[in-house]
Parts: C-alpha cells; sequence; structure tokens
C-alpha cells in the first residue's frame, strides 16, 4: 500500500522535474535571444558519449558527490538549516557547470530544486531513497533536455 508520504514525494518529483524543464527552456531562451554563449565543450564528443555522460555517469557522480557527500559534511560540521543546506550544495553543483556564466546561473537554479528534492526525500524517507530518487530525479530532466532542448 501507497502510503500519504508516498504519494507526496512522487509528486514532488514530477512538480520538480516540470519546474526544471521551465528553468531549462527560459535559461536557453534567455542565452539565444541575448547571448548566444557556447557550451564548446560538448562539440568533441558523440551524441551517445554525451548520452551516457547526461543521462547516466553525471547524475550518478554529482548526485553522490553535491548531494550526499556536500549534505553529511555540512551536518556534520554542524550546519542543520535546511535553507543554508540547499543554498550551499546549490552553489557547489553549479560551480561544476562552468560552460560559461549564463550555464553556471541555470545550474544553481536546477540545483537549488534538486537539493530541495533531495533534503525533503531525505527527511521522509531515509538517505538512501533520497539518494535513488534524485539520481532518477537528475537522469530523467537530463534525458529531456537531451531530445528535446538544444
Amino acid at each position: 500500500m501507497i502510503k500519504l508520504a508516498d504519494k507526496k514525494i512522487v509528486q514532488l518529483f514530477f512538480l520538480i522535474v516540470l519546474l526544471k524543464i521551465i528553468n531549462g527552456y527560459v535559461f536557453t531562451y534567455i542565452n539565444h535571444t541575448y547571448f548566444k554563449l557556447d557550451n564548446l565543450i560538448f562539440e568533441k564528443l558523440s551524441e551517445k558519449e554525451i548520452l551516457f555522460m547526461a543521462v547516466v555517469l553525471s547524475p550518478i557522480i554529482e548526485t553522490l558527490i553535491f548531494q550526499l557527500v556536500l549534505f553529511r559534511l555540512l551536518n556534520k560540521i554542524g550546519i542543520h538549516n535546511s535553507l543554508i543546506i540547499i543554498v550551499l550544495m546549490s552553489f557547489a553543483f553549479s560551480q561544476v557547470h562552468w560552460y560559461h556564466w549564463l550555464y553556471v546561473v541555470a545550474a544553481f537554479v536546477s540545483g537549488l530544486f534538486l537539493n530541495y528534492f533531495y533534503v525533503c526525500v531525505y527527511k521522509n524517507k531515509n538517505e538512501l531513497i533520497a539518494v535513488l530518487l534524485t539520481i532518477v530525479l537528475h537522469s530523467s530532466y537530463n534525458l529531456f533536455g537531451f531530445l528535446f532542448v538544444e
């Protein structure tokens, strides 16, 4: 039987996916309309390599580092305020997305969504479920971006 908390997590999952998609389109629109900044780092990779990195490798590595490890570290040093934790984890997440300055801003906003989701699931379930669902969330969003966003 599915508990109410489980339904809320599923609803939050799909809400965050939707918000991340909107975030991606907004920043893509801003970039194409006003800046035309390029992500040249991906030009040397094949579509299969980009797909593997975006949908499998990056979500796993980034979730382990920027949610699991960083959340544990921040708690260990005495930071327990969820808002501060989410902002710090999002800032760290954005710093590995230096394709150009606008992408860093978009990654920070995206990180806010991912980290909010992680913290909510962590508090309502447990660490393992939070990690696994955040990986799936991150992968889902990246797959959507790979398939539908320039």
